[in-house]
């Protein structure tokens, strides 16, 4: 009898054991020839688990428990990825079938991926799914960019991003080759795209190629999904400034589709209510939407067209003794954009492809301050876009690019001019407001060649020239660019890039009516040297060093409102090392040194700029504790922002109020920038869990932010006469939770 029963357990135990798991027998494809991949890695997320497809693209997982992975299909040596959400049902074989994008290289000749393209100096892809696990994110995407090094935000409530010593303003976003109108809700609230469809963000810090760059001097060019792992798939959030959802599903065998979209709710269940000096008649509201659909209509050809919108609105009445009479009465703020495009992509022959999109995207904006102030801004943008690319052979591609722009717009209103960068002592009471009805209609011609040539197995190079046309500063801008990669023996390579880009002045500054139309570009030159090391298969150090050389610069003058008399500078080292080991575990620690400088006349000092930060320094952790519970913890040191002291304050009697004749006090500032608030350190905490049913999933998450509750300081306020001061500080410690539901 006890021998039976040993028989017994060797047979039933494994039986037991099989009947909870499941295969997995997939095939990669590639998704224009739909042709087998060969070599493509497959990774489960969950359990660690790798595999390389076979000579038929075939791959298979056996024993698998029960429940919802998410495939990850790489190809070597490539930023290409594919992720597909699948469930193993114990005792069934599942056969996924995967379709690969492989532009990177020619799709008959997968076997010489080792002789790619030349890449273009620092750029910094970063994937969705990874960057959104960081504490301190609330699961937005571009609100982890900040942890990257090189990139800064002034302060907790802004978004605006400063790329090594640039402005936000040099910064151009892109959404599916169209442009954003504002990547965030009232200016750093959060994103104004949902991260649940964003796939990955390209960064490009400076030095890239000619085929980006008009009127900026860094790229943030984000990529939504572009396939479906299902026939319906959705995912709703459930947080405490918004919800939103998202539908995802394919057309046919060969198309996809999604759409998402969310809304915050704080005004549906809190009225209005009163302060001090007035009322909130409308509180803070935002909304946004994304769609986005694509078919491949043959093996070579593939449409897609997008759609995206976003618009925040915002009211109040000011009234009480303390408020200047130009500024009582109500007042509202509502901005937005939408955006959209259709785009063709061709594989015309074996080595020739093309890439067609026209686009349109919008830019509105409404603002009244009381009676005195008022600015309305309509100004849409059409763009046709084509670029070629054709490739000599594996080691020699030839690009170029073709780019028309048309951009009516209408300003009316009444304002005044807008303050300079630095400008402190810029009052708005004060200025001269002036009517304004204006139109204007700019057009673009941009255009670029650029050649990548892998020249020797351990040097290739990239070589470009663009160039713009702006009819309204009249002048044609030839930008040369180009990069050097040499490969050194030791999982080495070193790379330095050179690049010109010019910048046009913002609109308001070509105003013939509170601006100087005669404006010309800017132009910056940038040099960049970097350094990246594989340490091993799961970690890598990076190092970058970076001058930027800055004139024509648009600063404030008496006689003409503005002109081309500013110049200045940035430089820095940046330092980021990472490591990854499977889901298990990633993390990194980063540090930043940075100086950037201005001189806004000749034969003025050089200040610091407004957001110079000197040493910012990261530390950042993601751990699975199990496959359904994960830690994480994010550190952050950066220098604190330069300010202007005020030294005293003089009354201005040709000021008063006949009616209410009380002083009115005008501070007297030190120099411009001449000291810095105290240093600013933060830690933020994250923890989550996933609950895993049969069809669907339910997660929740919980950061902590600023743990130890540190007092960083935002900016001085001042009593009427200047002769107190007060603090203002960031945010406190504060709990953040949302959950998420998915199937």
């Amino acid at each position: 009898m006890k021998s039976f029963f040993s028989i017994l357990m060797v047979f039933w135990v494994p039986a037991i054991a099989f009947s909870q798991t499941g295969t997995i027998e997939g095939t990669v494809y590639n998704s224009v020839t739909k042709a087998p991949l060969v070599g493509a890695e497959v990774l489960i997320l969950e359990i660690d688990a790798r595999q390389k497809t076979d000579e038929n693209g075939k791959f298979v997982f056996s024993a698998i428990p029960a429940g919802n992975y998410i495939l990850i299909t790489t190809i070597p040596d490539t930023e290409l990825q594919q992720r597909t959400p699948i469930v193993v049902v114990a005792g069934e074989p599942l056969k996924p079938d995967i379709y690969m994008e492989t532009a990177q290289y020619r799709l008959e000749e997968v076997e010489v991926i080792d002789e790619r393209a030349p890449k273009t100096v620092s750029k910094k892809s970063l994937q969705a799914e990874e960057i959104t696990r960081l504490p301190g994110t609330g699961g937005d995407v571009l609100r982890a960019l900040p942890a990257i090094p090189g990139i800064g935000v002034a302060n907790d409530f802004s978004g605006a991003l400063y790329i090594r010593g640039g402005s936000d303003e040099d910064n151009l976003y892109y959404f599916d080759r169209v442009p954003v109108g504002y990547p965030y809700h009232f200016g750093g609230l959060v994103s104004s795209l949902s991260s649940e469809i964003i796939d990955r963000i390209d960064v490009y810090a400076g030095g890239y190629g000619a085929e980006y760059g008009v009127d900026s001097q860094a790229v943030i060019d984000i990529y939504s999904q572009d396939s479906s792992p299902a026939d319906l798939r959705g995912k709703f959030n459930l947080n405490l400034l918004y919800s939103e959802g998202l539908l995802q599903g394919k057309i046919g065998e060969d198309g996809f589709w999604y759409a998402a979209g969310r809304r915050s709710y704080i005004d549906l269940f809190v009225g209005s209510f009163s302060f001090d000096t007035g009322a909130i008649t409308a509180l803070p509201r935002f909304w946004d939407y994304q769609l986005k659909a694509g078919y491949d209509l043959s093996e070579k050809h593939q449409l897609f067209f997008n759609l995206f919108a976003s618009g925040d609105k915002f009211a109040l009445k000011l009234d009480g003794e303390d408020v200047d009479q130009d500024f009582q009465g109500n007042t509202s703020f509502e901005s937005g954009f939408e955006g959209g495009g259709i785009h063709f992509r061709s594989f015309l022959t074996e080595r020739l492809t093309s890439y067609l999109s026209l686009t349109r995207s919008k830019f509105l904006f409404d603002l009244k301050f009381g009676p005195a102030l008022s600015l309305e801004i309509d100004a849409p943008n059409y763009t046709l876009r084509e670029d070629i690319t054709y490739e000599l052979n594996p080691k020699h591609r030839l690009e170029s690019g073709l780019i028309l722009g048309i951009e009516p717009g209408q300003v009316t209103g009444t304002f005044t001019r807008i303050p300079d960068e630095g400008e402190v002592d810029y009052d708005i009471r004060f200025e001269e407001k002036v009517p304004l009805d204006e139109y204007v209609r700019g057009q673009r011609i941009e255009g670029y060649l650029q050649d990548r040539y892998a020249m020797l197995p351990f040097l290739s190079a990239v070589f470009g020239l663009r160039f713009d046309y702006f009819n309204r500063t009249d002048e044609l801008s030839i930008q040369p660019r180009g990069s050097l990669l040499v490969e050194l023996p030791n999982n080495s390579e070193i790379q330095f890039a050179y690049g010109m880009y010019n910048q046009a002045p913002i609109p308001a500054l070509l105003s013939p009516t509170i601006g100087n139309p005669t404006l010309k570009s800017s132009r910056a030159s940038h040099y960049i040297l970097e350094l990246k090391r594989q340490l091993s298969q799961d970690t890598e150090i990076k190092m970058a060093a970076y001058y930027k050389d800055l004139t024509g610069l648009a600063t404030t003058d008496e006689e003409a409102n503005y002109l081309n008399q500013g110049i200045g500078y940035a430089q820095g080292t940046e330092i980021f090392l990472r490591h990854r080991s499977g889901n298990k575990f990633f993390g990194w620690i980063s540090y930043a040194y940075a100086l950037s400088k201005r001189r806004d006349r000749a034969g003025e000092p050089y200040r610091p700029y407004s957001f110079d930060q000197t040493h910012v320094a990261t530390f950042a952790v993601s751990y699975n504790l199990t496959p359904t519970w994960e830690f994480g913890a994010k550190w952050q040191y950066r220098t604190g922002n330069p300010y202007t002291p005020v030294e005293d304050a003089t009354i201005r009697l040709d000021l008063r109020d006949p009616i209410n004749p009380k002083p009115i006090y005008v501070p007297i500032y030190a120099e411009t920038y001449s000291d810095r608030l105290p240093p600013y350190h933060r830690l933020d905490l994250r923890v989550s869990k996933t609950f895993q049913f049969e069809r669907w999933k339910l997660g929740a998450f919980l950061e902590l932010l600023n743990a130890y509750n540190r007092k960083n300081l935002l900016d001085f306020t001042y009593n009427e006469d200047y002769t107190e001061r007060n603090d203002t500080n960031q945010l406190p410690i504060l709990p953040y939770f949302g959950i998420t539901a998915e199937f």
